[in-house]
């Protein structure tokens, strides 16, 4: 029987392995996550920290997938429930549930809301299925592990780029 791991615990072993991580391992690493019914991977370097889902000030007049603003350390943050926003349904907030702030590399301080944080994988643990999804160019590609679970790859560089991302703002009828 698989060892429970709590949050905090699992949080620190994470941030203790990313600060052990050479620079190749840290090109070669994913973090895997689940967001709907559906397995994702984000390379370690667009990712940022791991933690429950804070309290949330919610923004009015924006998109559903737009769950407002958090507060990490003083740096206000986006939060966008990944699962609605790929159109898979609302993420429901569990223990598992947690936070995951993307990386301050690209300059946009935005997270996600995640069902639950899987861990680290390495890229050389999947085999390409798929290339990238022409309806989502953000999603670089699939890949299966050697449990043949599939898992979509996030190229974040695109999805900040991506009109239907950036428009946080909710149609209003006139």
């Amino acid at each position: 029987m698989a060892r429970h791991v709590g949050l905090r615990e699992f949080q620190e072993n994470l941030a203790r392995r990313l600060a052990n991580a050479s620079a190749h391992d840290a090109l070669r690493s994913r973090l895997a996550f689940e967001a709907g019914e559906l397995l994702w991977l984000l390379r370690l370097p667009d990712a940022g920290e791991v933690m429950p889902v804070p309290w949330l000030c919610r923004v009015p007049l924006t998109q559903r997938w737009y769950n407002g603003l958090v507060n990490v350390r003083g740096a206000l943050y986006g939060i966008v429930d990944l699962a609605d926003f790929c159109g898979h349904g609302v993420t429901s907030r569990t223990s598992e549930s947690a936070f995951l702030a993307c990386g301050p590399r690209y300059g946009l301080n935005v997270g996600f809301l995640v069902r639950k944080v899987v861990g680290l994988r390495n890229a050389d643990e999947f085999k390409p299925v798929a290339h990238a999804n022409p309806d989502k160019l953000w999603i670089s590609g699939v890949v299966r592990d050697h449990e043949g679970r599939e898992y979509r790859e996030i190229n974040m560089a695109s999805l900040i780029r991506d009109p239907a991302f950036l428009d946080i703002g909710a149609a209003i009828a006139r």
